[in-house]
């Protein structure tokens, strides 16, 4: 999963559907920060870019359990 996150430490979050849609949302954040973008996006944007992230992360997920079943 760490692939997903460089700003933060997806651990600081709970682990559970809230948690990881959080730390997706500070994860995009951070990002949009860092790069000096963040005036270019409104919020709903980037909350958008966080829930596409967390579904990339599921389906990941989701392949890996079905790889090993």
């Amino acid at each position: 999963m760490n692939r997903f996150f460089t700003y933060v430490d997806p651990t600081d979050y709970e682990m559970t559907g809230e948690g990881l849609m959080k730390a997706c949302i500070a994860e995009v954040y951070a990002e949009a920060e860092d790069s000096g973008d963040m005036p270019m996006y409104s919020d709903a944007d980037l909350l958008q870019s966080a829930k596409w992230k967390f579904e990339d992360i599921l389906n990941d997920i989701s392949q890996l359990v079905e790889a090993h079943l």
